[in-house]
Formats: C-alpha cells, sequence, structure tokens
C-alpha cells in the first residue's frame, strides 16, 4: 500500500489574533518533507546489512492523514508488507520544531525555550498541534530560514523514521508476506489497518531504548547530528505534560516518557563520539620522545 504522493502538511494557523496575530509561521516545506521521510527510510535500508535489508524488503512510507493525532509506528500493510507509518500532525510537528529553531538561528529570537510552556500551557486535546509564533521579514531571511528549517526537519525525520525501522528489525515486528511489489489499488493507509497496527505496537514499549540508541547511532555515523531529534522530544515531552493531556497521542502512547528518552539519546549521542574519537586514533601512534 504505497504512498509516494506529495501531500502539503500545512502548520496549524488557527491560533488566536488575541495572542498571535498574523505572527505565525509560513509553510516553507510544505510537500517536500513527505518526500523526505521516504529518502530517509531509503537511507537507513541502504546501511542495513543484507540479512537486515531482506527481512524488511519493501518497506515503504505510509501517511496517516490526521492532523490532530501525531502518530509514528512501524506496523504490516493489508498485504503483509513492513510500513514505517507517519502522520500529517507528526510532520506539523516536526515542522513546527523546525521552524522555530529556524527563527532563533536566523533572527536571534528564543522560541524554541518558549515553545514547550506554549505547549504545556494551551494545547487541548483533539485538537492539531500548536505551532509557535515565527515572523521571517525579507526574502533573504525567509530563504535563509528556509534552508535551515529543512536540514534540522531531515535529521529529525531520519531519526524518526530510523527508530520505527529498528523496531522491525529487531524481530519485535514481524509482517507475514513482506515483497518489492505493491497492489497498484493500495494508495492509502486505511483505518483498518491502523487499527491492526496499534494492536501489534504495544509490546515494542520495553524495548525503546534500545531502539532509540540505534536510530542515534544510524544517525551520527551517516554525519547527521542528534540535536533536532532531541528538540522534538522535548517538544513532545511538553505535550506530554500538557493538562488536560493534549499529548494522548498515538506516539506518546506508544513512545512514552519523551524527556528521558532525548536525555538518554543525548547519552548515547556521546557515547558513540567517544567510541568514534577512540577508534579514529592511530594504534602506532607514540608519545612525544623526551
Amino acid at each position: 500500500m504505497k504512498l509516494v504522493a506529495p501531500v502539503v502538511s500545512a502548520l496549524l494557523l488557527s491560533v488566536t489574533a488575541a495572542a498571535y496575530g498574523d505572527d505565525v509561521a509560513p509553510n516553507l516545506l510544505d510537500d517536500e518533507i513527505v518526500d523526505d521521510a521516504s529518502a530517509e527510510l531509503a537511507e537507513v535500508v541502504s546501511s542495513l546489512d543484507a540479512s537486515e535489508q531482506q527481512r524488511v524488503r519493501g518497506i515503504y512510507i505510509a501517511l496517516e492523514r490526521s492532523q490532530v493525532d501525531v502518530t509514528a509506528l512501524a506496523a504490516c500493510d493489508d498485504d503483509g508488507d513492513y510500513v514505517v507509518v507517519l502522520s500529517r500532525g507528526l510532520l506539523d510537528q516536526v515542522e513546527a520544531v523546525a521552524y522555530a529553531d529556524a527563527s532563533d538561528r536566523v533572527r536571534g529570537t528564543h522560541l524554541l525555550g518558549g515553545y514547550g510552556a506554549l505547549l504545556a500551557r494551551a494545547q487541548r486535546a483533539d485538537a492539531q498541534v500548536l505551532p509557535p509564533p515565527v515572523s521571517l521579514e525579507g526574502a533573504d531571511a525567509r530563504a535563509r530560514a528556509g534552508e535551515v528549517a529543512r536540514a534540522f526537519a531531515q535529521d529529525a525525520l531520519a531519526w524518526l523514521v530510523a527508530d520505527e525501522v529498528a523496531h522491525a528489525i529487531s524481530g519485535e515486528l514481524t509482517c507475514p508476506s513482506p515483497t518489492v511489489t505493491h497492489e497498484q489499488a493500495d494508495d492509502l493507509w486505511t483505518p483498518e489497518e491502523h487499527a491492526l497496527a496499534l494492536t501489534l505496537a504495544p509490546s515494542r514499549m520495553a524495548h525503546l531504548d534500545a531502539a532509540d540508541a540505534w536510530a542515534t547511532r544510524r544517525l551520527l555515523a551517516r554525519g547527521g547530528s542528534e540535536v533536532p531529534a532531541f528538540e522534538l522530544l522535548r517538544a513532545m515531552a511538553s505535550l506530554e505534560d500538557a493538562r488536560p493531556p493534549g499529548a494522548a497521542t498515538t506516539y506518546l502512547t506508544l513512545h512514552p516518557h519523551a524527556r528521558g528518552r532525548a536525555a538518554a539519546m543525548r547519552a548515547a549521542a556521546q557515547a558513540w563520539r567517544d567510541a568514534d574519537r577512540a577508534a579514529r586514533k592511530s594504534p602506532t601512534e607514540r608519545a612525544p620522545m623526551r
């Protein structure tokens, strides 16, 4: 059930004028973020060894249309193929954090610091995830912010996708008949498939740490940065803090304790860097002669 058609994932603009006026981020990434997610999946799969690639052959990105539910999960489609499901709500969340980061870098603002407080204070259950208020004035600023935001989003997506692939290659999820072909009519992630995926997903909650560490190592090995995923998890932690729970999303139900996961991911990244530096040291390196 392959979904490759471009889909526009617009940032939520329905915030009150009294609170934000017109000072809301434009959608600079548009449907590119959907294509980027597929590209990141291909990158992850290409880095697997032959047996792992065979296990998840034909794996693809499916887009769940909900802009309210924040969803990312590895699943099987109705043909028995592996799929990584991402919701529009999740892509909106990635974009929102990416724009906040871009504004901070381009304009010297401090939106990321305040965005978590906004989510914890103002997010409502059963509503689209609030974006940070961002204003990017001038063509140069907008172009630069677009570049920064897209680079940020790509690393965040790379980590999210790898995190879900980890559950498939570990054997926690086994699809019955993975193939490299898909039915032509399979162009949507259906509610029935989603319901089945959710029944299989909770068993993976005990293995989040291993999946997070694996995804972090893969990201760093390909030259990416863990910072975007770290900031995304911090925003997710604020959703968990929201009252009433605006965090009652599929992602946080299946991937709880976002704040602790963010800290553990940072520790895993540092451990990887330490090991990489040690491995790069020449074994024949000698101390200077006295």
